[in-house]
């Protein structure tokens, strides 16, 4: 079924975590606490499971949720669990946490010492020193917050989730990084689920229109100096659910999930009609692209409870490996 064979039994001693590998985050089951970490090796198709549990000796959690990466610290966000781990880039050797967290979701770096966390139940954002694990203040946003990305001093935060909130889950809102204050929104299509920014510095978001199919799903490019909407892309059915947005290293080409692999040049005027990696009998949960070689990552959650699938291909969708991982991978770190 792989191109390759995993290392289950590798000896913590042995772990060398190289650059130019990819770490890959298993969500795992929720209140299951059976989330992983995977290491994957470019150069020879390998892969590293289980490596948290194996160089700590505890469980890495309840739902892994997302990954950081800077400097010489791994950033891993544990949602159910409501902490934030710091591991040794290198070693993968615990070194601290953040904790009393509600739900989180993503964490941003903002500067050497503050870094934002989202979260999913809460309506602020909590502002932490990543260096000394400690919390500093929280960013009153009145909405759930999940993906972030930032451009400048603004720090753009999607509203996500409607749960825990009255209004509407149609929001970017946008925070002065300099002052931790929200300044802005701006309104888009109902679930904007990931957001990316290109070469010219303009924001993509990717909307999947509602969990009940609320609306048509869109895309939508807004100008980051005014936060202006440029335009406005509607698909063809409300049945579909676009999720996973990303960008190449040039920053011209978007990629997304819509039951298989779609890519569009940021010029384009109209959205692709034909997927340049088919689905299949696949179930694709996650996408990542490399910011070096550009070769596309996807992961298959299967029936989100067996062991899943991580498929390489390169950045036109030519098949180059694939490798089993944890349960349910969520998310990619390219360690470079």
């Amino acid at each position: 079924m792989f191109s390759c064979t995993k290392k289950e039994d590798t000896n913590p001693n042995e772990i060398t975590i190289t650059q130019g590998g990819v770490f890959i985050v298993n969500e795992g089951n929720f209140s299951s606490a059976n989330s992983s970490l995977s290491y994957f090796y470019p150069s020879n198709s390998e892969v590293q499971n289980n490596l948290f549990y194996k160089v700590n000796n505890v469980p890495l959690g309840d739902v892994a949720q997302s990954i950081t990466i800077n400097e010489d610290r791994v950033y891993i966000v544990i949602n159910n669990s409501g902490i934030v781990y710091g591991i040794n880039r290198k070693t993968l050797e615990f070194e601290g946490k953040i904790s009393g967290l509600a739900s989180p979701r993503e964490m941003i770096i903002v500067n050497e010492n503050k870094a934002y966390i989202s979260d999913l139940i809460s309506k602020e954002i909590t502002i932490v020193n990543h260096a000394s694990w400690e919390v500093i203040d929280k960013i009153d946003l009145g909405k759930s917050s999940d993906c972030m990305v930032k451009t400048g001093n603004k720090v753009m935060a999607a509203n996500w989730s409607a749960y825990n909130q009255t209004t509407i889950n149609n929001t970017i809102m946008v925070i002065n990084s300099d002052t931790d204050k929200l300044i802005d929104s701006i309104i888009v299509g109902i679930e904007p689920n990931s957001m990316i920014i290109d070469k010219n510095n303009f924001l993509w978001v990717l909307c999947s229109g509602g969990f009940m199919n609320n609306e048509i799903p869109t895309l939508w490019k807004i100008n980051t100096s005014n936060l202006e909407i440029e335009k406005q892309f509607s698909f063809s059915s409300i049945n579909q659910s676009p999720d996973k947005l990303c960008i190449n290293s040039n920053g011209d080409t978007l990629y997304f999930l819509n039951n298989g692999i779609y890519s569009m040049s940021i010029f384009d005027l109209t959205l692709p009609e034909d997927a340049i990696i088919s689905e299949d009998d696949k179930n694709y949960y996650s996408l990542g692209i490399d910011p070096l070689t550009n070769d596309i990552y996807v992961s298959d959650a299967i029936d989100y409870n067996q062991n899943g699938i991580v498929y390489r291909y390169n950045s036109i969708g030519n098949y180059i490996s694939s490798n089993g991982v944890g349960i349910i991978p969520g998310s990619f770190g390219f360690n470079y």
